[in-house]
C-alpha cells in the first residue's frame, strides 16, 4: 500500500513562483476544497486549483498530465521556467521521493534519500529506465492511474478503450503484468534473433559467393597448369628431337653447303642481271643469224670461193656495225 506523504509544486499551471504544498500525513483522510476569491468567495469552489494538484501528482509519477496537455504547456505562463513538482510517499516502510520539472528538464527518484542513477534517455531529456522503476514501485502505469486514482469526466471510459489498453489495466489489477512483460521481452528477443539471423544469412551468402569465386579461380588455375604441363612436355619432346638431329649433323658439310649456297646466290644474281640485258638483243641476233645462214646457202649454190672470202672479210664488220647500233639504241 502506498502512503502518500506530501506534494509540493512551483510554476506548475496556475501555481506561480511561490511554492504550494499539501501534506497528507496529518490524518487518515485529506479533503481539498478551496475558495475562489476572484469570484467573490462565498463558497465558490471552481477554478481554485484542485485539478492542478491532481495533474501535478500525475506529472510527478508519470511525466505527463491526466489529459493530453503538452508538457511545456504545464509550465506557468507568467514565469515560463523553473517548473518543479516533488512528491514523497512510503511503501513497505521504504521512503520514496520523486522530483520532476521542466525548463530545465529534471527527474530524480530517491529511495531512502539515495538517488537512483540509471541510464538516461537523452532523446526525451528524462530518465527512461528510472521511470520504469517508478511504475514498478507504484504497481501501475499511467492508464490505470487515470482510471483508478484520478477518474474524472475527461478520462475515457474503460469499455471505450482499445483491446491493448483494457488488457493492460486488467493485467495490472490482477497482478499478472509479468506475463505481458515476458511476452514483450520474448518479442524483442525474437526480433533481435531474426535480425541476427538475417545478418548471418547475409554473411553466409557473402562467404559462399567468395568461396565460389575462389573455387572457379582454382579450377581455372588447374586447367592452365595442365595446359602448361602438356605444352612443356611437347616442347621437351620437340627439343630432344631437334637435339638428336643436331647431333648427326656434319658441321664441315654444312659450312661447305652454306658457302656453296652463297656462291650460287651470287651467280644467280648475276645470271638474272644478264637475263635482263640479253632479251633486247635476242631478236636482232636471230635475224642476223638467219640472214647469215641464207647467205651461206646462196654461196654454196654459187660454189664460188670468192663469195666465201666475202664472208670472212666483209660480213663480220657488217655484223659488228649492226650490233653496235642495237647497243646504242638499248642504252638510249
Amino acid at each position: 500500500m502506498i502512503d502518500l506523504k506530501n506534494i509540493t509544486i512551483r510554476n506548475f499551471m496556475s501555481v506561480g513562483n511561490v511554492s504550494q504544498a499539501i501534506s497528507f500525513s496529518d490524518g487518515d483522510l485529506t479533503l481539498v476544497i478551496g475558495d475562489n476569491l476572484d469570484l467573490g468567495g462565498n463558497g465558490s469552489r471552481n477554478g481554485v486549483g484542485k485539478t492542478t494538484f491532481i495533474n501535478a501528482l500525475c506529472f510527478a509519477f508519470f511525466g505527463t498530465a491526466i489529459t493530453n496537455i503538452k508538457k511545456d504547456n504545464l509550465v506557468n505562463r507568467t514565469n515560463n521556467k523553473d517548473m518543479m513538482v516533488s512528491v514523497e510517499f512510503k511503501k513497505n516502510d521504504v521512503k520514496y521521493r520523486i522530483e520532476r520539472g521542466r525548463k530545465p528538464a529534471i527527474f530524480k527518484f530517491m529511495v531512502n534519500d539515495v538517488d537512483i542513477d540509471a541510464e538516461t534517455d537523452e532523446g526525451q531529456g528524462e530518465n527512461k529506465f528510472t521511470q520504469l522503476e517508478v511504475e514498478k514501485v507504484l504497481g501501475m502505469g499511467h492508464t490505470m492511474f487515470k482510471h483508478l486514482v484520478t477518474l474524472n469526466t475527461f478520462t475515457e471510459p474503460f469499455l471505450s478503450l482499445g483491446a491493448n489498453a483494457q488488457r493492460e489495466i486488467i493485467e495490472q489489477l490482477l497482478g499478472i503484468t509479468l506475463l505481458s512483460e515476458k511476452a514483450s521481452v520474448l518479442r524483442e528477443l525474437v526480433k533481435t534473433t531474426k535480425d541476427s539471423i538475417k545478418e548471418e544469412e547475409i554473411k553466409l551468402k557473402t562467404i559462399e559467393d567468395a568461396n565460389q569465386r575462389i573455387e572457379k579461380s582454382i579450377k581455372d588455375l588447374v586447367l592452365r597448369q595442365r595446359v602448361w604441363a602438356t605444352k612443356k612436355s611437347d616442347d621437351i619432346i620437340a627439343y630432344h628431337h631437334a637435339l638428336g638431329e643436331l647431333e648427326i649433323v656434319n658441321i664441315d658439310q654444312e659450312l661447305a653447303a652454306h658457302e656453296a649456297r652463297v656462291t650460287w646466290k651470287q651467280h644467280d644474281k648475276s645470271s638474272n642481271h644478264w637475263k635482263e640485258i640479253i632479251p633486247p638483243y635476242r631478236d636482232p641476233m636471230m635475224r642476223m643469224t638467219n640472214d647469215w645462214e641464207s647467205i651461206k646457202e646462196n654461196c654454196l649454190r654459187c660454189k664460188s670461193m670468192n663469195v666465201m672470202h666475202v664472208d670472212s672479210k666483209y660480213m663480220m664488220p657488217i655484223m659488228k656495225h649492226l650490233l653496235s647500233q642495237k647497243l646504242h639504241q638499248f642504252k638510249n
